[in-house]
């Protein structure tokens, strides 16, 4: 990266693309080791880059740079959100959409309401995710991009399923799997590319968890393949969602009352865990271990909850 002593008097397109990769660096650090492992350092790098909208540059490299900054803070808050600082999270994403609109790019906008609505989603604030995600369709549909679309009614069908509401649910989870379908073959920036077909499997098992939660315990035979498949598809580098599927996948076996199978899981939930600096994984393993410990009449519901009682987040 370019020396931070001091704002260069003029920037280039080749200073933007520098800020680019270093972007797409620390993003893959988010993805492989949790929002802790990079968090500090995205908040610099933005602050740090702030700077150069002072800098003389041209009309395109302008343009690009606030695209740039906006797709920084977007990770910024992302990071802040996994590591459970919400105000900072809502701060950077606050920035991020300024920039975003002031450079008229409706995908990002898109995406970043996205990430906004999944803090409310985490904190069991469906309706309010809702509107989130309602936002970022229109801004989908001025970009004209069905992958965004695609990622947006998957979430969607998510909140739904957390309220028990499975004809809205199986409706905006069929509507991503056909926007998805269409976007086939066309470029995903880097801020949207972690929604690939994999990822839609996982969403496809977290709300069939969820309605297997909230309306029908039958939906685990869905929940359990589609989880299943997206575990194993996730490469190495994704492990925070890898390690959320293996918690979702145990909730689904124990409320399938397979207690060795969910033991066996949820160990291997727990050693992801251990691998990825987030709160939201940690978090996550809560209503696990609540769960397993309506079974503790059954010795292995009850040794998995007290593992999860051990845990500890590295943070």
């Amino acid at each position: 990266m370019a020396d931070r002593g001091r704002v260069p008097a003029r920037i280039g397109a080749g200073d933007v693309a520098r800020l680019e990769a270093e972007t797409e660096r620390l993003r893959g650090l988010d993805y492989r080791l949790g929002g802790g492992s990079c968090r500090d350092q995205v908040i610099v790098t933005a602050a740090w880059h702030d700077r150069w909208l002072r800098s003389a540059a041209g009309a395109r490299v302008r343009l690009r740079l606030r695209v740039a900054l906006a797709d920084v803070h977007n990770l910024a808050g992302w990071t802040c959100f996994d590591t459970g600082r919400e105000q900072d999270a809502a701060r950077h994403w606050e920035r991020a959409l300024a920039l975003a609109v002031d450079a008229g790019h409706q995908d990002l906008v898109a995406n970043i309401h996205y990430r906004s609505g999944r803090l409310r989603l985490h904190g069991g604030r469906r309706r309010e995710a809702l509107e989130d995600f309602r936002r970022g369709l229109v801004a989908a549909r001025r970009a004209g991009s069905y992958h965004a679309i695609a990622v947006l009614r998957a979430n969607e069908a998510w909140a739904h399923a957390g309220m028990g509401d499975r004809g809205m649910a199986v409706i905006r989870l069929r509507q991503a799997h056909e926007d998805f379908a269409r976007s086939a073959g066309t470029p995903v920036p880097g801020w949207a590319r972690f929604f690939d077909a994999t990822d839609l499997s996982a969403l496809t098992g977290l709300v069939h968890t969820e309605l297997a939660r909230t309306a029908d315990p039958g939906h685990t035979a869905i929940a359990i393949p589609a989880l299943t498949a997206a575990i194993l598809g996730y490469p190495d580098d994704m492990v925070r969602s890898r390690a959320l599927s293996l918690v979702a996948l145990a909730a689904n076996h124990l409320v399938d009352r397979d207690f060795a199978h969910a033991a066996a899981v949820g160990g291997r939930a727990i050693a992801a865990a251990a691998d990825v600096s987030s709160i939201r994984v940690a978090d996550r393993l809560q209503p696990l271990r609540h769960l397993a410990d309506r079974h503790r009449g059954d010795p292995h519901a009850r040794r998995l909850a007290a593992r999860i009682a051990a845990f500890t987040p590295s943070l």
